[in-house]
């Protein structure tokens, strides 16, 4: 996964005269133990939420220490960057704007790419927008549609769960100094009728 860089992890460091990002890059191994999917998703969000510092120390670990494993690690094959909700940011003021069309090829096509297959994700007036960048040369156009049709209609199955005020819920990293684990939670929120 990809951090955007710029989240507030130090209290003691003022970083609002810097230029530029300190984009982190993480490996995310997510363990899918459900069936449902409501217990799915919760159990991503939790395991995402436990990743320390949002996964800044990662660069750090893997490429100043002198342990030889880590530094041989293969590389993701898989990039996802989700750049956040971009309309917050932007106002009726701004004099530039957001423009519709596609800002066209990131990579040069006889370029080195990082990862096979890069995911980048952002909100733009209130709607999801994903861009999928691939190499033709390890992947077919029709792979990878398929593979976003898939990704569509399951996002579309999950927005449908979420919405569905009966399984609309929390998790222990919605409330972290509660010290709860799940079934606590959910017990304690059953007798407060939450």
């Amino acid at each position: 996964m990809e951090g955007h860089g710029r989240e507030e992890l130090f209290e003691n460091v003022d970083l609002s005269r810097t230029v530029g990002w300190f984009t982190s890059i993480f490996p995310v191994k997510l363990q899918l133990n459900h069936h449902l999917q409501g217990e799915a998703l919760k159990s991503i969000k939790e395991q995402l939420r436990q990743i320390p510092h949002r996964g800044i120390g990662y660069g750090v670990l893997r490429y100043l220490s002198q342990n030889q494993q880590l530094k041989s690690l293969p590389p993701a094959q898989i990039s996802f960057n989700y750049l956040g909700q971009l309309d917050a940011i932007r106002s009726s003021s701004m004099l530039l704007g957001f423009a519709k069309e596609s800002t066209g090829i990131n990579h040069c096509p006889q370029g080195h790419r990082s990862h096979l297959l890069e995911i980048d994700g952002c909100v733009v007036d209130g709607q999801l927008r994903l861009n999928w960048t691939y190499s033709s040369n390890f992947h077919h156009r029709h792979t990878i549609e398929n593979l976003a049709s898939m990704f569509i209609k399951y996002l579309e199955s999950l927005i449908e769960h979420c919405v569905d005020v009966e399984f609309g819920s929390y998790t222990p990293s919605d409330f972290p100094e509660a010290g709860l684990n799940q079934h606590e939670l959910e017990e304690l929120l059953e007798k407060l009728s939450v």
